[in-house]
């Protein structure tokens, strides 16, 4: 089996451990939830990409196996994301400065990240309060994206804070 047999095996193992993100194998998509790789003839080169909130190249080389690789850290980063966000953002909750983190409730106000059902949508919403109290907000289809989303906005702020 080549290297690139043997990385594609495990990223399509590894995807089903991932939520509703999609990915796609030499394929450039941009709705939804997603993240792959493709060669652009445009370019002339290999590029991975993410698509969640917005698109990003995430990689560019003339080597297929590099953006391959980078695709399969992505998918790894994304499957620790999904595995236990609850517990997660519990242990970094505490020693996040001045933001909390509100599970299942909207609330309004400086610095706050959290989600909550929006009966209007009828779907679960994520947000992030800045220092004015302005809000983005993302939605989705089940609770378990709403609380990854939640535990990677959380581990960003974290990072910021602590790095």
């Amino acid at each position: 089996m080549s290297k690139k047999e043997k990385l594609l095996s495990e990223i399509m193992e590894l995807s089903k451990k991932i939520g509703s993100v999609k990915v796609y194998f030499n394929q450039h998509k941009t709705e939804g939830k997603v993240m792959g790789y493709y060669f652009d003839e445009d370019d002339k080169l290999w590029k991975s990409y993410m698509c969640n909130k917005f698109h990003s190249i995430t990689e560019r080389s003339k080597n297929e196996i590099d953006v391959i690789e980078h695709l399969y850290d992505s998918v790894c980063d994304e499957v620790e994301a999904h595995e236990n966000p609850l517990e997660k953002i519990k242990k970094i909750e505490s020693k996040l400065q001045s933001v909390p983190i509100v599970l299942n409730a909207r609330t309004c106000g400086a610095y706050a990240i959290g989600y909550f059902y929006d009966p209007e949508t009828k779907r679960w919403a994520t947000y992030h309060n800045d220092e004015r109290g302005s809000s983005l907000y993302y939605y989705y289809d089940c609770e378990e994206e709403a609380i990854v989303e939640v535990y990677k906005t959380a581990s960003v702020e974290y990072n910021l804070q602590h790095h």
